[in-house]
C-alpha cells in the first residue's frame, strides 16, 4: 500500500510533524506570529503559543482516545510514544515501553523479526503499510494484531519515525475460529445426517444438497448444484410440488409425501419437511428441505394393508363360501336335471319338440338352463367382489370411482354377517366420483360394514339396523355406515384410531383396521370421523374429494350389441384349460375357422413359421410361457400377429400382469366371458 491510500495515519504524522516545528520556530524567534487558520488573520506569539496548545491537546486526546494501540520509533527503531490503549493491549506501563527497541515486544521468531524490519524499511523508503503481525505481552503471551505502519518526516522531508498504528485482532480471530468450528460442526451434522437436506432460490434452482440428498437419488452432489429440484421429479410429484411451494409461500412451512425420481429411472417414495426462506423485507427467496427416504416403509405400510384386507375377507370366509355355494348348488342341480332329461330321451335331438307330452318339451330344457345361467351370475359377481378386495392397492392408481359400486360390493361381501344381525337401510343420493383407490376404498366400507355388524346386539337382531348412505357436501362426497349397537364410551372413543387399540377379547382382531382405515382415507385426501352415544349406536363418516375430472379408465372389454355378421376370419385360441379352449371353438367355429392350442409355445412357433391370423385370444396367465411372455416374442419375430392380440383373463394377479394390462393392452376381457360380447369383439375386429 502507497502512502496516498492510508490518510488518516498520514495526515496524523504530518500534523504532529508541523507542530513541532512551528513550536521551535516560534520558541528561537524565527517567526513572530502565525496566521489563524479560521479568521485568516495574523496571531501574535503568545497567542499563537495558546493556538498550538489547544491544538496539541485536540490530537493528544484522539490519540489516547483512540480504540487503536498507537506508538512511535525514531530512527534508531526505539519506541518514543505509546498511547495508552497500546499499554493495556501489551501490558506494559509507558515508561516501561519508552526508549526500549521495538523488537523487545517481538517474538523471538527470525520470520517475525524479519517481518517487522522489512516494514521499517519500507517506512524509511515512503511506503505506508498494513500487516498482520505477533507481538509479545508482558505476560509473555501472544497476541495478534494488524499493523498500519506510516514514516514520520519534517518540514523538509527528512526520515524521523515511524508511525504506528495496532489493531488487537484476537477477539476477533477466536470469533473467527469459533464460527469455523461452528460452521464445521453444523457441516458434519448436514453430512452425517441419515436425512436428505436441500436449499433452492425461488426458482426451484437447487443451491445446495447433503451428500445423504444426492445418494437417495444416484448422483454426486456437484451433479444437482445448479439444476433444478423439478427435474429429479415425474410430472405427477412436480405438480405435488408447485402445490407445496405455493403453501409455504402462504404459511411459512409444509410436510407432504411425494415420489423423487432416481437416476436410474425408478421413483423413490419421500417425505419432505420443507421452510420457506424470506429476506429482510419478508419476499420469498427459496426453500430449505429435510428429505427422508420412507420407501420401505411405503412397501411395509402397503403389505400391512393388504394382510389386513386379507384378514377382512377371512374374517367373511364362511359367509362368502356360503353366497358361493348356494348359486354353485343351484348350477349343478340345474345341470344335472337337465343330463337326466336328456338320458331319458336317449340324448336323441329328434325327441326335442316345442311341445307335447311324448315329445321332450324345450321348457323342460330351457327353464332350468335359464336358473342355472343366473345362479352362475350370481357366482360372477361374488368372485368379481372378491377380485377388487385382492388388488394391491400401490398397483392401482387414485381415479374417479363410484362409491355406490364399491358400497354394494362391499355389502355383497359382508352380506352373510350383516342377514343374521340386523336389517340393511340404504339411503344413496346421486353424487359424483370421488378421487379414490378402488381396492382401499373396498377396504375402508368393508371394514367398517363389519365392525357395524360386531356393535350389534345378538338378542335383538329384529331391532338391530344398520344403515349405509351417500350424499354430496360441497366438494366432498359424504358417506355413513351407522349401527343402532352398544356405542362407544366417551373414555375410549377419542383412542379407536390408534395403532393395536382393540376392544375385543384377545386373539380377536388385530387393533389396525380403524388405524388403517383412517390412513387409507387421509392418503386419498379425505377425512374419517366417528359419532358414537352409548347404548344408541355408532356413526363412522368418510368424507372424500370429488374426482377433479372423469377420466376414461382401462377396463374389461364391455358387453356389446351384435353386430352384423362379418367376413369369416382365422383366429388362434391360446388357453391351458381345455375347457376354455373348447367352449371358445364352439362359440366361434360356425363363423371362423378357429386354430386352437393350450401351450403358447406352440402358438409362437405357428406364427414364426408363417402361419397368419387374422385375431389371436390368449389367456394371460399360463405355465411355462405366459400371454405376455407370448406378446414379447411376438414383437420381436411377428409383430403384426402381436398386434392382432385379446387377452382373456381370469385375474390380474401379479403385479407384472396388472402393469401389462394397463400399460401395454388395449383391450382385454376378464373370465367368465359371455358368447355374445366375443363375438361381438371378433367381428368388430374383423370388418
Amino acid at each position: 500500500m502507497n502512502a496516498g491510500e492510508m490518510p488518516h495515519e498520514q495526515e496524523l504524522s504530518q500534523r504532529l510533524s508541523e507542530a513541532e516545528a512551528t513550536i521551535e520556530a516560534l520558541l528561537s524567534g524565527q517567526i513572530d506570529a502565525v496566521v489563524d487558520s479560521r479568521s485568516k488573520t495574523p496571531v501574535l506569539l503568545s497567542k499563537a503559543q495558546e493556538a498550538l496548545r489547544e491544538s496539541e491537546e485536540r490530537y493528544r486526546r484522539i490519540v489516547e482516545t483512540s480504540s487503536e494501540g498507537i506508538w512511535t520509533i525514531d530512527t534508531e527503531s526505539k519506541v518514543d510514544f505509546v498511547n495508552l490503549p497500546l499499554t493495556k493491549m501489551l501490558g506494559y506501563p509507558a515508561d516501561e515501553m519508552l526508549g526500549k527497541p521495538l523488537f523487545q515486544f517481538l517474538p523471538e521468531e527470525a520470520g517475525a523479526r524479519a517481518a517487522h524490519r522489512l516494514l521499517v524499511e519500507r517506512s524509511r523508503q515512503g511506503f505506508s503499510e498494513v500487516a498482520e503481525v505477533r507481538l509479545v505481552r508482558k505476560d509473555e503471551s501472544g497476541m495478534l494484531g494488524l499493523l498500519k505502519t506510516s514514516p514520520i518526516r519534517d518540514a523538509e522531508g527528512n526520515y524521523l519515525g515511524t508511525l504506528g498504528m495496532l489493531t488487537d485482532l484476537t477477539l476477533h480471530k477466536q470469533a473467527e475460529e469459533a464460527l469455523r468450528k461452528s460452521e464445521e460442526q453444523y457441516r458434519q451434522i448436514v453430512e452425517a445426517t441419515t436425512d436428505g437436506i436441500i436449499k433452492t432460490d425461488e426458482a426451484a434452482k437447487i443451491l445446495f444438497v447433503n451428500r445423504r440428498y444426492a445418494q437417495m437419488l444416484g448422483y454426486e452432489p456437484g451433479e444437482m448444484i445448479g439444476t433444478s429440484a423439478f427435474d429429479f421429479m415425474s410430472a405427477a410429484a412436480k405438480l405435488i410440488a408447485v402445490e407445496s411451494v405455493q403453501r409455504r409461500r402462504k404459511m411459512g412451512k409444509d410436510v407432504y409425501d411425494s415420489t423423487l425420481r432416481h437416476k436410474d429411472g425408478t421413483d423413490i417414495w419421500v417425505n419432505i419437511a420443507a421452510t420457506a426462506l424470506v429476506d429482510g423485507e419478508g419476499q420469498y427467496v427459496g426453500s430449505l428441505a429435510v428429505v427422508r427416504d420412507i420407501t420401505e416403509q411405503k412397501k411395509l405400510q402397503s403389505q400391512l394393508m393388504a394382510s389386513d384386507r386379507m384378514a377382512s375377507v377371512g374374517t367373511l370366509a364362511a359367509g362368502v363360501a356360503h353366497e358361493i355355494n348356494n348359486p354353485l348348488a343351484a348350477v349343478i342341480a340345474n345341470i344335472d336335471y337337465i343330463a337326466e332329461i336328456l338320458g331319458r330321451a336317449g340324448g336323441r335331438p329328434s325327441l326335442v319338440s316345442p311341445g307335447g307330452s311324448d315329445a321332450l318339451s324345450l321348457e323342460e330344457i330351457k327353464a332350468p338352463l335359464d336358473d342355472a345361467r343366473a345362479a352362475a351370475q350370481r357366482v360372477r359377481i361374488i368372485v368379481r367382489d372378491l377380485k377388487i378386495f385382492s388388488r394391491s392397492p400401490t398397483d392401482e392408481p387414485k381415479g374417479p370411482v363410484d362409491v355406490e359400486a364399491i358400497m354394494e360390493s362391499s355389502l355383497r361381501m359382508a352380506g352373510n354377517e350383516i342377514r343374521h344381525h340386523a336389517r340393511l337401510v340404504k339411503n344413496y343420493s346421486p353424487v359424483p366420483g370421488v378421487q379414490a383407490n378402488e381396492a382401499r376404498l373396498g377396504q375402508v366400507f368393508l371394514n367398517l360394514i363389519v365392525n357395524a355388524a360386531l356393535a350389534l346386539l345378538d338378542d335383538r337382531t329384529e331391532q338391530n339396523v344398520i344403515r349405509v348412505s351417500t350424499r354430496l357436501s360441497g366438494e366432498r362426497v359424504i358417506v355413513e355406515v351407522s349401527d343402532t349397537g352398544v356405542g362407544i364410551p366417551p373414555e375410549i372413543i377419542g383412542r379407536i384410531f390408534d395403532a393395536f387399540f382393540t376392544t375385543k377379547a384377545v386373539g380377536v382382531g388385530t387393533g389396525l383396521g380403524l388405524a388403517i382405515c383412517q390412513r387409507i382415507v387421509t392418503d386419498m385426501g379425505g377425512e374419517l370421523t366417528v359419532e358414537s352415544e352409548v347404548g344408541r349406536g355408532t356413526t363412522f363418516r368418510v368424507a372424500l374429494p370429488v374426482a377433479r375430472k372423469e377420466e376414461e379408465r382401462e377396463a374389461a372389454a364391455p358387453v356389446e350389441q351384435v353386430l352384423a355378421a362379418g367376413r369369416r376370419g382365422r383366429i388362434l385360441v391360446v388357453d391351458d384349460e381345455k375347457m376354455v379352449v373348447s367352449v371358445i371353438k364352439r362359440i366361434l367355429a360356425k363363423e371362423h375357422d378357429v386354430v386352437s392350442t393350450v401351450a403358447a409355445r406352440e402358438a409362437l412357433a405357428l406364427c414364426v413359421a408363417g402361419e397368419k391370423f387374422d385375431l389371436i385370444l390368449c389367456d394371460l396367465m399360463m405355465p411355462e410361457m405366459t400371454g405376455m411372455d407370448l406378446h414379447r416374442e411376438l414383437s420381436r419375430a411377428a409383430p403384426e400377429q402381436a398386434h392382432r392380440m385379446i387377452f382373456l383373463t381370469g385375474g390380474a394377479f401379479t403385479d407384472k400382469a396388472r402393469q401389462f394390462l394397463s400399460e401395454t393392452v388395449k383391450e382385454y376381457l376378464e373370465k367368465p366371458f359371455d358368447p355374445v360380447n366375443l363375438r361381438a369383439i371378433v367381428q368388430r375386429y374383423l370388418r
